[in-house]
């Protein structure tokens, strides 16, 4: 251990040449000491020695370690050096796919040789996912009774930028309202819905995006028909993304949401990772999600939202909440398997405290199990 310090000291204080630098990093590129290589490389820079191979050894040393942040970092800083270096490019795809900024990594795949696009089977235009699932909603209130939802959507690429996404849904419930004589009327709630989202990819960090949601409210009665409107910017960094929303809908009233969405990949890869949402506007609340890797094919997740929340907007307005019982308190847990490269089914359980409208401070619990698939092309 005090040789190695002294090493490290060593080179922070003597500038080696770059031909010394080339040496001693082909010769650990060589040997697969990848940790070492990195280490070497980031000493050697900061004492003033940086050259584009020298950041390729280190990029491709993250991306065998599997830390895909700094291999984006190391192929990005070598392509502002040679923009016309392919290899370098095409590892700026990889680590932007397996960070799951997949907007990103078409955006770059775009300029990437053709050879390169047909074994990866890169097109322009395609039909790139197409997702399924269900979900019953079991509340302990017996003026509700179990809830059903189901949703199919399907991802389409326009191009190397441009992307829609779209969902047909449908939602019931069976609910009781005051009558006369004191007795109780029961009625189904029917919701129809389609959803729509355009995502744009200005560049390899910055990404514009709309969506439209509606939602019509069919009571035995009546019909309460809504529109949601979304707009946002996202900037991906390697480390993290930063994303702002508004969104605005017409309920029973009018109601708007603004969304400031922090993601991190503190490992630089999907093993581990945090997405936290304040929501403010008509109402605020708070979201976190906390995700890791258990093994080569299985994700767990957990999440909570505290706040109270009338209606509430989650996932680019994908999933509304328009339920006139107030959420105090939700949480839950899932489990996302790879059943194969792209196949991936997902198991999740939520627990909510809500309250009745009609009565105040009548409490109730709502428990959910929600079940999907999702096929990437």
């Amino acid at each position: 251990m005090v040789c190695w310090f002294t090493f490290i000291q060593a080179h922070a204080q003597v500038k080696e040449t770059i031909a010394a630098v080339d040496t001693r990093s082909l010769s650990l590129y060589n040997a697969a000491q990848w940790k070492t290589l990195l280490v070497y490389g980031k000493e050697s820079i900061a004492s003033g020695t940086d050259f584009p191979l020298l950041r390729m050894r280190m990029g491709y040393a993250a991306y065998m370690m599997g830390n895909f942040s700094q291999s984006l970092i190391q192929y990005r800083k070598v392509l502002e050096m040679e923009p016309d270096n392919s290899i370098a490019l095409y590892y700026v795809y990889l680590s932007q796919l397996y960070l799951n900024n997949l907007m990103a990594a078409k955006f770059y795949s775009q300029n990437l040789p053709d050879e390169v696009k047909a074994s990866e089977k890169i097109k322009g235009t395609k039909l790139s996912g197409i997702q399924a699932e269900f979900s019953n909603r079991m509340p302990d209130d017996t003026a509700r009774r179990n809830a059903q939802y189901a949703r199919i959507g399907a991802d389409i690429d326009l191009g190397y930028r441009l992307q829609l996404q779209q969902s047909v849904a449908y939602y019931t419930l069976i609910f009781n309202t005051p009558a006369a004589n004191n007795k109780v009327y029961y009625q189904r709630l029917n919701q129809p819905e389609y959803y729509a989202k355009a995502t744009f990819q200005v560049s390899g960090r910055f990404s514009l995006l709309g969506a439209y949601h509606y939602i019509s409210d069919q009571f035995s009665d009546t019909t309460i028909n809504a529109n949601i409107f979304l707009g946002g910017i996202k900037y991906s960094s390697p480390y993290f993304n930063l994303q702002a929303n508004g969104s605005f809908g017409n309920f029973y009233s009018k109601y708007n949401q603004f969304d400031g969405i922090l993601s991190v990949f503190p490992l630089g890869n999907m093993k581990l990772y945090s997405i936290s949402r304040i929501s403010v506007g008509t109402q605020t609340n708070f979201t976190q999600i906390l995700g890791a890797k258990i093994n080569k094919a299985i994700w767990m997740e957990g999440h909570t939202t505290i706040g109270e929340a009338t209606y509430l907007f989650d996932r680019d307005a994908l999933y509304v909440k328009n339920d006139p019982d107030p959420l105090h308190f939700r949480c839950g847990a899932g489990i996302y398997v790879m059943l194969s490269n792209k196949t991936l089914l997902n198991i999740n359980y939520t627990f909510e405290q809500k309250s009745n409208y009609l009565i105040p401070n009548n409490y109730y619990y709502q428990h959910s199990i929600n079940g999907g698939l999702s096929w990437k092309f």
